[in-house]
């Protein structure tokens, strides 16, 4: 009997059941028939095998010291064991045909990983410009000058180029991800697999009546992301539409955003008309879909926010939910080309304010968005065909091995 092929994917910024890696990909590759053993670094400490059939194991990011800066540096001594070294030791058991490697992190492992394997095949799947995204958040309101990060940034920037110039193919979710990697490592195969949704079969079609939250936003919750000004929108609107109700569902990274957020809602007792909701699992997630009406996408202008599209974006139109988006990059480009919503200028509250309201009484309006939408992820927009273009890049690559 012939062993299986063995895929082994290795994260460092995700959860195990990340929509893109596990649900996707990861899920596609076992319905393949490939043995997938997923590695992934993060704050919890577990093994086994899911329901959906894929080997994880689950490495937790040590702490030796309380500074964070310390402890970085720390791991780097030769003697102290890290959460790579770990993952390595692993990965010298499972001895993967295919590495598939998302995070810029993980590339500091992948000479010991060519050494383990040095037949195997590796794929790196980019997700986000990193450098524009250690600018615009991580180190906006650092107190080390900004010459330094911005230095630190473009060059962490160019050793992730240097490394992904030895993997034998590149996968990015989007077109601006797709064209800096083909512009800065020319010599290797590249290809666009988009985060297209993969919930078609979750659909409700519940009428305009039975939805519940007026408007949402889905996704990591931040102040460049918009959240505040969403917020500070929900107050206008329920001064004309008192029942009004906004949804957030997202983790709050940021503890003092959290505190602003709850002490505005607590000042302008808005308790009735905005939900938090934590992250919840992919699983899950389909149900409060199918319960919104408008769903918003009014990202802070900032140099990330130029070059990536939003997942959130395929998931609102297959449930056929109108879409407020920023009036700029690729989310401005999808949502108008397929007539699926309004684009506006972020960061005004009374403009988007005005927005939703106007959505929300033009219902021929939003019966043409919402039916757009879902004909544009029936045709086009869906997991489907990104599951037959990553096999066809596996097929291709195992046959070269």
């Amino acid at each position: 009997m012939n062993e299986p092929i063995k895929i082994c994917v290795l994260a460092d910024q995700h959860s195990l059941y990340d929509s893109r890696i596990y649900w996707k990909e990861a899920v596609s590759l076992v319905k393949k028939g490939y043995q997938v053993h997923y590695i992934c670094i993060g704050e919890d400490d577990d093994s086994g095998i899911t329901d959906e059939g894929v080997h994880y194991i689950l490495i937790k990011r040590k702490k030796y010291l309380k500074i964070r800066i310390l402890n970085y540096f720390l791991k780097r001594v030769s003697f102290i064991s890290s959460e790579y070294n770990e993952a390595v030791n692993y990965c010298k058991k499972i001895n993967a045909d295919v590495y598939h490697v998302h995070d810029a992190r993980i590339n500091r492992i992948l000479n010991d990983l060519k050494s383990i394997s040095p037949h195997a095949k590796f794929i790196y799947d980019v997700h986000e410009p990193f450098d524009k995204n250690l600018k615009d958040d991580r180190f906006k309101n650092s107190k080390i000058p900004k010459l330094i990060t911005n230095y630190y940034a473009d060059y962490i920037q160019k050793w992730e180029y240097k490394k992904a110039s030895y993997y034998d193919y590149i996968l990015t979710t989007d077109d601006g991800l797709y064209k800096r990697f083909q512009q800065n490592t020319p010599n290797v195969k590249i290809d666009i697999i988009y985060n297209f949704t993969n919930l078609e079969k979750e659909r409700e079609y519940l009428s305009y009546e039975k939805k519940i939250y007026d408007a949402a936003y889905i996704g990591g919750i931040s102040k460049i992301r918009g959240a505040l000004i969403a917020i500070k929108a929900a107050k206008l609107i329920v001064e004309k539409i008192p029942n009004y109700k906004l949804l957030l569902l997202g983790k709050i990274y940021d503890l003092e955003l959290e505190d602003e957020i709850i002490s505005f809602i607590k000042t302008y007792h808005l308790e009735n008309n905005i939900i938090l909701k934590d992250f919840i699992p992919h699983q899950e997630v389909s149900k409060f879909y199918n319960q919104i009406k408008i769903g918003l996408n009014t990202l802070l202008n900032v140099k990330a926010h130029e070059e990536i599209i939003q997942i959130k974006l395929f998931e609102y139109m297959n449930f056929g939910i109108p879409i407020i988006t920023s009036d700029f990059g690729y989310m401005k480009q999808y949502v108008e080309e397929n007539n699926v919503g309004i684009a506006v200028k972020p960061n005004d509250e009374n403009l988007l304010a005005n927005t939703i309201i106007a959505l929300l009484k033009d219902r021929n309006a939003f019966e043409v968005y919402a039916a757009n939408g879902i004909n544009a992820v029936n045709e086009k927009y869906n997991w489907n065909k990104m599951e037959q273009k990553l096999f066809y890049i596996y097929e291709n690559l195992l046959n070269e091995k």
